[in-house]
C-alpha cells in the first residue's frame, strides 16, 4: 500500500470524517442513550479527537468493554422468545472503527472481495445513478427475471454475524493489508467484550464473545460478513442461476424449478462449511413461479407490481397512530392539570415527526410501482390526520386560552427562560 494505513486511520482528518458519519447516524437513533453520548461528544469535538488521534499514534487507545443489548424478537406482535443481540460500543471505539472501515474499502487488494454485481448490504454507493442497497437488489433481481429466471427461492441465515469466522476474516485482511500495527487495532476492534455480561445472564450466549462472530452494531460487521461469503457469492452465481444477496438474506433465481432447488441446496452445502446454516422459519420450502405472489427484503413481488409487504405497511399505519395517540393523551392531560404540553408533543411537533416517518418511510420505498397501495396507505393516514385534528378541536375549545400555544407547540416569548439586565443604580452628585 502507497500510504501506511494504520497512521491514517490515526490521522486527525480520518478521525473527523469518522465522527461526521457517526454523528449523522447518531441523529436518526431511538436510543436516548446513544442521542446523549453524541450530544457529550460533540462539545468540544475538536479537542476530543486531538487526544484521540495522540492515544492511537502511540498505542494507548483501548477498546472499553461496550454493552450488550439483548432486543427481542417479535413475529406477528408477538415475542419469540430469541433475541436480536445489539452491541453498543463508546462513541470512541466507533469512532475508530468508522476509520479503520474507511481505510478497508479503500484498499484495493480487499475490493474483489467486498465489490460484486450480486451483494448489496453494507456496501457504499457504487457511482452516482447507480442502484444500491435495497433498490440495487431488487433491481437485480428482476434483471433476472427478465433474463429468463422462472423460479425463486428466498433464504435468510441464521445468527449470521454470531458466525462469521473471523480468523478465517482476519487472514483475508492480514494478506491484503500487511501492516502489524493496523492488523492489531483490527483484531482489537472486531473483539467483542461486553461489561454487563452479568445482567445478561442467559441471553448472553446470544453474544459473539469468543473465537467466532463479530457484533451487530460494530460498523465493521457488515464488510467482514461480505467478504467472509465472496466465495459464495461467486460459486451462488455460476451457470444460469442468479443469487442476490443483502447480508443474510439471499434470494435464488432459475430458469427452472429443478436448477433452483439444486443451487438452495449447493447454498446450505457451502454454509454448512463455514458453520452456518438457513433459517428454516425464514426460507422457502420450495421453488415457486416468479409469477406468484413472493417476498424479499421487506418488498412484495406480485407479477408486475412492487409494493412493501403488508408487515411493513402496517407498521407504517402503526407508528403514525400511535405518535397522534400519545400527542392527544398529553392534549387531555394537559386540560385536566391546566398545565403546558411537552412540546415534542404539541400539534406542530406531532405533525412534522409524521411528516418525517411518512417521508422516510416513502424513500425507502421509492422503487416500488404499485401506485394503488400508495394511495390506500395515504387515503388511511389522511382518516388518521383528520381524527387527530378533530380530538386536537375538541380539547382545545375547552381548555384555558393560555394553554392554546402550548397545544400548537408555539412559544410564548413570557415564558422563555431570560436573563435580564439590571438598570444601574444612579447615584446624586453633591
Amino acid at each position: 500500500m502507497a500510504t501506511d494505513p494504520f497512521k491514517t486511520v490515526c490521522s486527525l482528518a480520518s478521525l473527523e470524517a469518522a465522527w461526521r458519519a457517526i454523528e449523522g447516524n447518531g441523529r436518526f437513533s431511538t436510543s436516548i442513550t446513544v442521542r446523549s453520548e453524541i450530544d457529550q461528544f460533540r462539545e468540544n469535538t475538536g479537542t476530543k479527537l486531538r487526544s484521540l488521534s495522540y492515544r492511537l499514534s502511540r498505542d494507548r487507545f483501548v477498546f472499553p468493554p461496550a454493552r450488550g443489548i439483548p432486543i427481542p424478537k417479535l413475529k406477528d406482535g408477538r415475542k419469540t422468545g430469541g433475541v436480536r443481540p445489539i452491541v453498543l460500543a463508546d462513541v470512541e471505539s466507533r469512532i475508530v472503527q468508522r476509520a479503520i472501515l474507511e481505510v478497508l474499502t479503500d484498499t484495493p487488494e480487499l475490493r474483489p472481495y467486498f465489490e460484486n454485481p450480486y451483494s448489496f448490504g453494507g456496501l457504499r454507493k457504487r457511482a452516482d445513478g447507480d442502484h444500491s442497497g435495497v433498490p440495487g437488489a431488487i433491481s437485480c433481481a428482476l434483471q433476472a427475471i427478465g433474463q429468463g429466471a422462472t423460479h425463486v427461492a428466498s433464504a435468510d441465515i441464521s445468527g449470521f454475524f454470531k458466525r462469521i469466522p473471523k480468523s478465517r476474516v482476519i487472514a483475508i485482511v492480514a494478506a491484503a493489508v500487511p501492516n502489524a500495527r493496523f492488523m492489531s487495532l483490527f483484531e482489537k476492534a472486531i473483539t467483542t467484550e461486553l461489561a454487563n455480561m452479568a445482567e445478561l445472564r442467559s441471553k448472553r450466549d446470544a453474544f459473539p464473545i469468543g473465537e467466532i462472530g463479530v457484533a451487530q452494531g460494530n460498523s465493521l460487521s457488515p464488510l467482514l460478513g461480505n467478504i467472509c461469503l465472496s466465495e459464495f457469492d461467486a460459486l451462488m452465481n455460476e451457470g444460469d442461476c442468479s443469487c442476490v444477496r443483502y447480508i443474510d438474506d439471499i434470494l435464488i433465481l432459475a430458469p427452472t424449478k429443478r436448477a433452483a432447488s439444486a443451487r438452495l441446496k449447493r447454498a446450505r452445502e457451502y454454509l454448512a462449511t463455514l458453520g452456518m446454516q438457513f433459517s428454516p422459519e425464514k426460507t422457502s420450502a420450495e421453488p415457486v413461479p416468479v409469477q406468484s405472489k413472493f417476498e424479499f427484503l421487506g418488498v412484495e413481488f406480485a407479477n408486475g407490481l412492487l409494493r412493501a409487504n403488508q408487515k411493513s405497511r402496517q407498521r407504517l399505519v402503526e407508528s403514525v397512530s400511535l405518535a397522534f395517540d400519545k400527542s392527544c393523551q398529553a392534549f387531555t392531560d394537559a386540560a385536566k392539570t391546566k398545565g403546558d404540553v411537552e412540546r415534542h408533543l404539541s400539534l406542530s411537533h406531532t405533525l412534522r415527526k409524521v411528516d418525517g416517518i411518512l417521508n422516510g418511510w416513502g424513500k425507502h420505498y421509492r422503487f416500488c410501482n404499485d401506485v394503488r397501495t400508495l394511495n390506500e396507505l395515504d387515503k388511511r393516514v389522511s382518516e388518521l390526520i383528520r381524527s387527530y385534528l378533530g380530538r386536537y378541536g375538541e380539547v382545545r375549545n375547552k381548555a384555558d386560552p393560555k394553554q392554546w400555544r402550548s397545544l400548537l407547540g408555539i412559544a410564548s416569548l413570557s415564558m422563555i427562560e431570560r436573563t435580564p439586565l439590571d438598570w444601574p443604580r444612579t447615584t446624586r452628585a453633591n
